[in-house]
């Protein structure tokens, strides 16, 4: 197909844009252009401001609308689009605006789109805003104090490691910055920070690096680095503030061309909202205005007529939504093919372009995957995004959009998805206080890194506090036997004496629980093998067409899931899966395709929710997504009236209803299926006995798909998929907007403050408050300082049919504050509550605080949380803990790390039962899911004899010197990292990594490094100690090692009178044992008389010539 760039010059083919330009050539300076709404606008300014080659600066009502323009003017042009967003306390808006301010300033933006609030907003001016911005430049001779003078100067904060926009650190010759800088294509801020090594005052080489990894990932030749702060500081560290005096038109240049949509709305809209004295007046902007070129964009024609020489018409009409209807849009593409209409259809990901051109494909429409503009009666599609489709009739364009197409609603454009945690995330995240599991001595308190001086070598320790105040120090080479102890509730665990025997004695109680748990697994899974089921057909064209209508890419382990679910209903025995993930990721959308799948074979579904909210936002979801099908979808819940449900019931008997949705209802003997192919179950361990019951009797007749919101261990997976089919959807959500979240002493200033803000914006608010007892007065003082809030009280003693009226209530926006107890913890999923107010959140667990903080945060505006304490009372250590990881809460901060850990155990519990919850609190979720899998795999056959973790005794210890590492935390992760070091090459990469973040390794860490060099051999060859401190290096093996004894004889006969054999017991020397070792008892000894000179060359000489006796 031949396609044209979308910058091409259709422009010409365009005349409405060739009559602006000309007038405003002729001297025109005001115009007004009618007949633009939705995306169109995007399309004709964008090609205007190519056209006349001046920058536009374009103003709207309001913030949504101005981004969902800048969005839109992206698809059309490749030209630089700023976006200024209003003024925030959130650090991404106030970096965004920072951008594109600069960007205005330099002259380096196209377009730029404003609401009326940001185009009156007054502003630092230009020189003072880039009046502490530098440009690090390779070879360029600069003084640090000076560029740790701009960078304070800029609101930049000096920390140990940089993680975060607007830190730096200094370490060295080293400077690590994560800088605001202007990615001029897009108004935005680039992503990675930058590591600068100098030598003296020359910066030599600048290399960006990975903040998670914290490793360099290329070399960049020149940064420049814009302030974090609007209102930069004169004082050097931050004292003196320079005022706000200036305003947007300041930083527009005088030739720009201000267009502004809808005047007459914008000057309503002015007169409408309250105008604090921060905000510049909009009619004195619009006199300032007036002698600069401008054009009204109007959807009619104007009331004020400026003249018929002024008024430029564009006929621009709407596209019909098809609901998914794809003979409709068969029949639709084919006639504006015929007309010779260029057609684009825009999809929000190029997965689902190709999806949708599958489709047309198979319905004999050719379409294809794109980046440009489709020629006559040719159909392209683009993968970039547009708020609505359109029809341009005299250019005979059309844009069509995916959600007109499948009929799913607009959804905010996604930002970039985190990165993937490390699944080293629990060791790397121990800090001083954490409880800890030493496998040998059981739990302790954590009390940070110790270097001592231990038989004359010095080293790092752990410290681990026991019972008692008994101490215990842990050299670095033991990391592996620590384990931060995480139980099942959250609460503190009793510490264990050293020497004593309750922790022995605990562990053999666990392991004993945990192998008849494994037996129990295993017989239901062998059971289900057997059971005969009805395998579905592989995936019809219908069932990539609904797949089609997904309106997001999917994540990898989203895929796999549906992959997963697909083979087991294509196999002729019943499916028994549990996808397992966090809220958000994507979970429900796996449901719908296996239910898809299920009714085009003839089949029914039922999905089953614990509560009548979720069913409701569960039918909802579903009625939306089977839209265009020939799917009847139903729900069956006690808000039916009877007739309802007695209809409901006729169909599902008689086959007429395809997917009925419902509470324990669905589970009453009364409802009987035509015939029923899928059970969807929406967190099963929120059922009671009985219901769980008649699911066990369903699950050896139909497919059975448990969904569940907890995560669980990476570890416990592993260990369960040999008993249970589990799939795990871990990728997290693309980002939305990150939760505020503010830990506050009560005040009923601050509670009045958060709910009117969040009631002025037409959002609701959650209020917790878990003392049911006392929830009346609180209610009492909302109603006081908020009288015009639409209050609801929810809590557990309420009747449950009540209860459940008033969650609905909150769902369907009937009531605006909902003050309940903590039974919103799952399950209630309000796009429009983005506030949370959490009362006595001392007294809440992690877990908890992190799921009630998920109730808010799930649409594109930004949510607020308030955790509150009592204003008098002093909190305890743990609960300043717990404030202070859930207020610092991200994606890729530490905080969030520990949060989902603590869910973890939670979904520990729920999927293997109540009973187990002690075992888990006895030793900790680390060392639990390391039994499970022991027992799993020894009664499966499987067990091996786990290899012994090698000792490395040198003439001197390796550690990392604070001096070199100074943060004990880093100095903490990195030592876990060198304990997972399994290879060689592993090491060579290690090095790599610390001279890329902290220079050239001293001499204490190379020896470090060269004892994992010794360890990693003597692992491979079960060794169980390797000394080569004394005047000998001694070789201990562990039991059968890996040896030909052929091969060992040979060696000791060439290093004779070097190298001698002492056995541990008297059997003949060398024999060959099941193995094929050199002995069958262990413990053998080689010892090798070494020279002074370097006794480590030696050892790693002797461990190589072991490694070829194998």
């Amino acid at each position: 197909m031949a396609i044209r760039s979308l910058e091409s010059s259709e422009d010409l083919l365009i005349p409405e844009i060739a009559e602006i330009a000309d007038r405003l050539d002729s001297g025109d300076e005001t115009l007004s252009v009618t007949g633009l709404f939705g995306a169109s606008k995007a399309l004709i300014l964008s090609r205007l401001a190519r056209r006349v080659r001046r920058p536009l600066v374009i103003v709207v009502s309001s913030s949504a609308e101005a981004e969902v323009l800048a969005k839109d003017l992206q698809l059309f042009c490749r030209s630089s689009v700023g976006f200024l967003p209003e003024r925030d306390e959130d650090p991404e808006t106030r970096y965004q605006r920072i951008a594109c301010l600069a960007g205005l300033a330099t002259k380096a933006l196209d377009l730029t789109v404003v609401s009326l609030r940001a185009a009156r907003e007054r502003l630092s001016s230009p020189s003072d805003l880039l009046g502490t911005a530098v440009t690090l430049c390779v070879g360029r001779l600069i003084a640090r104090e000076e560029l740790i003078t701009a960078f304070e100067a800029g609101g930049y904060r000096r920390v140990h490691q940089v993680t975060e926009r607007g830190e730096y650190s200094l370490r060295g010759n080293l400077l690590d910055l994560f800088p605001l800088t202007p990615d001029l294509s897009r108004g935005e801020a680039s992503d990675l920070p930058v590591r600068a090594e100098f030598f003296g005052d020359e910066l030599l080489e600048l290399r960006a690096f990975d903040p998670d990894t914290q490793r360099s990932v290329r070399s960049v030749e020149q940064v420049p680095v814009l302030p974090v702060r609007e209102a930069p500081s004169t004082g050097g560290m931050g004292l003196q503030v320079v005022e706000a005096t200036a305003d947007l038109l300041q930083y527009v240049s005088p030739d720009a061309l201000w267009v502004l949509v809808d005047p007459t709305g914008l000057r309503s809209a002015a007169d409408d909202a309250a105008s604090p004295t921060s905000l510049l007046d909009w009619r004195d902007v619009e006199q300032r205005l007036a002698v600069r070129p401008r054009i009204f964009v109007e959807e009619l024609f104007p009331a004020h007529r400026l003249g018929e020489e002024t008024v430029v018409s564009v006929q621009v009409r709407t596209i019909s939504a098809y609901h998914g209807r794809m003979t409709e849009v068969v029949r639709d593409l084919k006639e504006w093919r015929r007309q010779g209409r260029r057609i684009h259809l825009v999809c929000r990901s190029e997965a689902q372009g190709r999806r949708l051109a599958d489709v047309l494909n198979e319905h004999d429409v050719a379409a294809s995957v794109g980046d440009g503009m489709a020629l006559s009666g040719e159909i392209i599609i683009l993968s970039r995004g547009l708020s609505g489709g359109f029809h341009l009739d005299e250019a005979l364009l059309t844009y069509v959009t995916e959600a007109e197409i499948f009929g799913t609603r607009h959804i905010p454009p996604r930002r970039s998805r985190p990165k993937e945690v490390s699944p080293l995330a629990s060791y790397q995240e121990l800090t001083y206080g954490d409880f800890v599991v030493h496998e040998d001595h059981g739990i302790g308190v954590y009390k940070g890194l110790r270097q001592l001086a231990v038989g004359g070598t010095e080293g790092d320790y752990l410290l681990i506090v026991y019972a008692d105040h008994a101490k215990l120090y842990v050299p670095t080479g033991k990391l592996h036997l620590i384990h931060r102890y995480a139980g099942a509730d959250g609460n503190p665990p009793p510490l264990d004496r050293l020497g004593g025997t309750s922790w022995a004695k605990a562990k053999e109680r666990v392991k004993a629980s945990v192998r008849e748990m494994a037996q129990e697994l295993l017989a239901l899974y062998a059971a289900r093998q057997v059971i005969k089921g009805h395998a579905l057909s592989p995936d019809t064209p219908w069932q990539r067409e609904f797949e089609a209508g997904f309106p997001y890419e999917e994540t990898p382990d989203q895929l796999q899931a549906i992959a997963d679910v697909k083979a087991d209903m294509e196999r002729d025995r019943p499916m028994d899966r549990l996808i397992c993930g966090d809220v958000g990721y994507g979970k429900t959308e796996v449901a719908m395709r296996a239910a898809f799948k299920t009714v085009i074979a003839g089949k029914q579904v039922a999905v089953l929710v614990p509560t009548t909210v979720l069913a409701l936002q569960h039918t909802q979801t579903f009625t939306e997504r089977f839209g265009g099908f020939p799917v009847k979808v139903e729900m069956l819940s006690r808000f039916r009236s009877r007739k309802e449900q007695r209809d409901i019931l006729r169909g599902v008997g008689e086959g007429t209803v395809d997917i009925v949705i419902g509470t324990h209802r669905l589970l009453q003997k009364d409802v009987h299926f035509r015939d029923l192919g899928l059970l969807v179950v929406d967190e099963e361990h929120r059922f009671g006995v009985a219901a769980k019951e008649r699911m066990k009797q369903l699950r050896r007749q139909v497919d059975v798909l448990t969904l569940t919101a907890t995560p669980i261990p990476r570890t416990l997976h592993m260990s369960m998929l040999r008993v249970r089919d589990i799939s795990t959807i871990e990728t997290p959500p693309e980002n939305r907007l990150s939760i505020k979240t503010t830990v506050a002493r009560f005040d009923p200033v601050l509670i009045k403050e958060a709910i009117e803000h969040e009631l002025d914006r037409g959002g609701q608010v959650f209020f917790v408050h878990n003392r049911v007892e006392t929830i009346q007065r609180v209610a009492r003082l909302i109603t006081r300082l908020v009288p015009e809030a639409k209050l609801a009280v929810a809590h557990g003693e309420l009747p449950e049919e009540r209860l459940e009226r008033i969650m609905c209530d909150f769902y369907d926006g009937k009531c605006n504050v909902l003050l309940c107890t903590t039974i919103i913890e799952s399950g209630l999923d309000v796009s429009t509550a983005n506030t949370i107010i959490i009362d006595r959140a001392d007294a809440m667990g992690l877990a908890q605080l992190y799921q009630l903080r998920g109730r808010v945060g799930r649409d594109k505006h930004r949510a607020y949380a308030y955790l509150l304490v009592p204003k008098e009372a002093a909190l305890s250590e743990v609960a300043k803990k717990r404030l202070q990881v859930i207020a610092e809460l991200t994606e890729l901060g530490a905080g969030f790390k520990v949060a989902a850990r603590d869910l973890e155990i939670r979904g520990a519990g729920n999927l293997l039962g109540p009973e187990q919850h002690g075992q888990i609190a006895a030793v900790g979720i680390d060392l639990y899911c390391r039994l499970i899998e022991s027992a799993v795999k020894e009664l499966k056959g499987e067990a091996a004899v786990e290899p012994v973790e090698p000792s490395i005794r040198l003439e001197a210890d390796g550690y990392l010197p604070e001096t070199y590492v100074e943060d004990p935390n880093v100095r903490f992760r990195l030592y876990k990292r060198v304990a997972a070091l399994s290879a060689p090459q592993e090491i060579s990469t290690f090095r790599e990594e610390l001279v890329d973040r902290f220079g050239e390794p001293p001499r204490e860490t190379e020896r470090l490094l060269t004892a994992m060099t010794l360890r990693i051999a003597a692992r491979t060859l079960h060794i169980r100690e390797v000394d080569a401190a004394g005047k000998t290096i001694r070789i201990v093996f562990d039991e059968a090692p890996p040896l030909a004894s052929d091969k060992v004889a040979a060696l000791l006969r060439e290093e004779r009178g070097r190298l001698r054999y002492i056995p541990k017991s008297p059997h003949p020397p060398f024999t060959k044992g099941g193995h094929g070792g050199i002995c069958g008892a262990g413990y053998d000894t080689l010892e090798y008389a070494a020279d002074d000179n370097d006794k480590v060359a030696t050892a790693q000489m002797l461990l190589s010539r072991l490694e070829g006796c194998r």
